[in-house]
């Protein structure tokens, strides 16, 4: 029973919060003290609700499909596919880091492996395995991203 709660919270999470923009719903899916990549955030809801605001703003047709969906205990692991086109600027915030990208209309898709933990019905924490870089690569991103290395003295 848990892990069916737990997989219907996470679709959820994708079909109304990512894919409808509906920020105002993530404290139904969040704990505050939701943990993202490792990293503990004070306020956890409102962390969530400023990275679905920056992916949207800079994607606003960005879209969450859920091809695989695993629960076991209190944890949650999914394959998703992922598409979107740059229509909005796009300030990288953690886990990415760099300048902000500016829109170019091209489109992506791409697949992730997410990892939630849920406690009492609720996302705790979240990890990703992320290709970013083929996202980039589509985008045509990936010298906007190159750091300029200082020549040997």
């Amino acid at each position: 029973m848990q892990e069916e709660t737990n997989k219907r919270c996470v679709r959820r999470h994708f079909e109304e919060l990512w894919n409808g923009g509906e920020t105002e719903k993530a404290g139904e899916f969040f704990d505050s003290s939701f943990m993202n990549f490792g990293e503990q955030h004070q306020d956890g809801i409102a962390l969530v609700k400023r990275i679905v605001a920056v992916w949207r703003t800079a994607f606003p047709d960005l879209h969450f499909t859920v091809e695989t969906m695993v629960a076991e205990g209190d944890l949650v692991m999914c394959e998703v596919s992922l598409s979107g086109t740059h229509l909005g600027e796009f300030p990288l915030i953690p886990p990415l880091q760099g300048p902000s990208l500016a829109p170019n209309g091209k489109k992506f898709q791409i697949k992730h492996i997410h990892r939630f933990r849920l406690k009492d019905g609720k996302i705790v924490e979240h990890f990703a395995a992320r290709d970013d870089l083929g996202m980039f690569q589509q985008l045509g991103h990936l010298g906007a991203l190159r750091r300029e290395r200082k020549p040997n003295v």
